[in-house]
């Protein structure tokens, strides 16, 4: 007996721990915000940079955190997986490359995971997926539910002829 792992079941693991791994680096963000802040002080790099250029350390160590935190609870449950992991790319390659491994090596696999995320989707049992499937299947209905109010009006209309066609006949024989 074979276990072989299913690419959308691994999608879906990768997902849930980059998720999971974005809500922890979020909360050790705001915990240690002081110390976030120094770092990024130290690395002043990014103040030239367009967007984060105008914040204060502080500022973006708070912004950063809210953004992997509430990031992280999102891909967790599966909710704009694609988007949510093209944003944690970006907001992982940013401290990288801001503040290098002294932000810490998760990191590394943050951007790595998300990016794989944002490529090839969140796997099986995401929100997306079920909200996507739930859309299809109103549209197929509505389609069916169109088709059979076309089928209706025709049978209508085909009936209405028959009964004009069939009025000047009776219409005739009442005159005589």
């Amino acid at each position: 007996m074979s276990s072989k792992i299913s690419p959308r079941r691994l999608l879906l693991w990768l997902r849930l721990l980059v998720g999971a791994g974005f809500m922890y680096q979020g909360v050790t963000h705001i915990y240690g915000m002081r110390e976030m802040a120094d770092l990024f002080a130290a690395n002043s790099g990014w103040q030239s940079w367009p967007f984060v250029g105008g914040y204060r350390p502080l500022e973006l160590t708070l912004g950063i955190a809210s953004l992997e935190f509430g990031m992280g609870v999102f891909l967790f449950g599966g909710l704009l997986t694609r988007i949510l992991g093209g944003l944690g790319t970006l907001l992982a390659g940013f401290q990288l490359l801001a503040l290098g491994l002294a932000g810490g090596p998760l990191n590394i696999v943050l951007l790595a995971g998300a990016l794989t995320v944002f490529i090839k989707g969140g796997g099986g049992g995401t929100m997306d997926s079920a909200l996507g499937s739930m859309q299809r299947r109103s549209i197929e209905r509505q389609r069916e539910r169109d088709a059979e109010a076309a089928r209706l009006k025709a049978e209508k209309k085909a009936a209405r002829e028959a009964a004009k066609a069939e009025a000047p006949k009776t219409g005739a024989t009442a005159e005589r």
